[in-house]
């Protein structure tokens, strides 16, 4: 492995612990802020200020859900780091270029194979063919 490999890994690796930390500290203090009352505790006088606390409720809790899907991404990078298989393609196999890893340390695929995978679950969820090509047919 080349001094300038492992001096990206080692940039990487740094991107990922502080990106690490820095969630594990968000998911601590919502979870200490749901044990400590806030949410569903607070006086409600009416239903508009009923809705308006569901709503930010919710939102609040998918915040927490998207710090916890980051964090076991991040954490999933590390443990390919530590494996020696980080920074190749879970799909192809090829690396992943640098860039696209400093940007998005915890990417699994390369450009070419994440825009295709994000066409598969589009297509999923709505239905189409993974080209656009209209609405999927059944027989």
């Amino acid at each position: 492995m080349g001094s300038s490999t492992q001096r990206h890994l080692a940039i990487l690796r740094e991107s990922l612990l502080r990106r690490l930390h820095e969630l594990q500290a968000q998911v601590r203090t919502a979870e200490a802020a749901g044990r400590g009352g806030e949410g569903g505790d607070r006086e409600v006088r009416d239903f508009k200020d009923e809705a308006t606390q569901l709503a930010d409720d919710v939102v609040d809790a998918v915040k927490v859900w998207r710090s916890i899907d980051e964090l076991q991404q991040v954490q999933a990078a590390l443990s390919r780091l530590d494996s020696g298989v980080y920074g190749n393609c879970v799909d192809c196999g090829e690396p992943i270029a640098f860039e696209r890893l400093r940007v998005q340390p915890a990417a699994e695929r390369c450009t070419v194979c994440q825009e295709a995978f994000e066409a598969r679950v589009r297509a999923a969820t709505d239905g189409r063919s993974p080209t656009g090509g209209g609405a999927a047919r059944r027989p």
